[in-house]
């Protein structure tokens, strides 16, 4: 009867529960996960808001190549050879206009064109188009 009640008094004191440093344990493991969780969050918002401003400034020079396609070749100052820019908000866009001869008989009848579409933000990258538009 002796040992009957000292097995029970052993399976009252296993009984207890978590001590501290279990729950200590516990609490740094879950704490590990959630910073880690954190991060990762922290990266995919930067890694987006990256994406999306490097897609507008795409579209922005792809334009920017459309409104110059669509001038006219000799007498549009923005087609003029040099260093031109144009503000968008938080985007800057700059163009140069170079004359080249692709034929080789002498005389310019192309023009070569460099789009650059610049952000405000740091973190977005710049987009470069480049474009030949021949003389007719």
């Amino acid at each position: 009867m002796l040992n009957t009640q000292t097995a029970k008094m052993t399976q009252r004191i296993d009984d207890r529960g978590f001590t501290f440093v279990e729950l200590l344990i516990v609490i740094a493991i879950f704490s590990i996960g959630i910073l880690a969780v954190a991060s990762m969050q922290v990266t995919s918002i930067n890694a987006n808001s990256s994406a999306r401003m490097s897609g507008e400034a795409t579209v922005l020079a792809a334009n920017q190549i459309e409104e110059l396609m669509a001038s006219d070749y000799n007498n549009d100052a923005d087609l003029n050879p040099g260093f031109h820019t144009l503000d968008q908000g938080a985007y800057t866009i700059n163009w140069n206009v170079i004359e080249s001869d692709i034929d080789g008989d002498g005389t310019n009848d192309s023009k070569t064109i460099l789009v650059t579409v610049r952000c405000a933000n740091p973190n977005a990258k710049d987009v470069n188009m480049q474009y030949i538009i021949h003389e007719l």
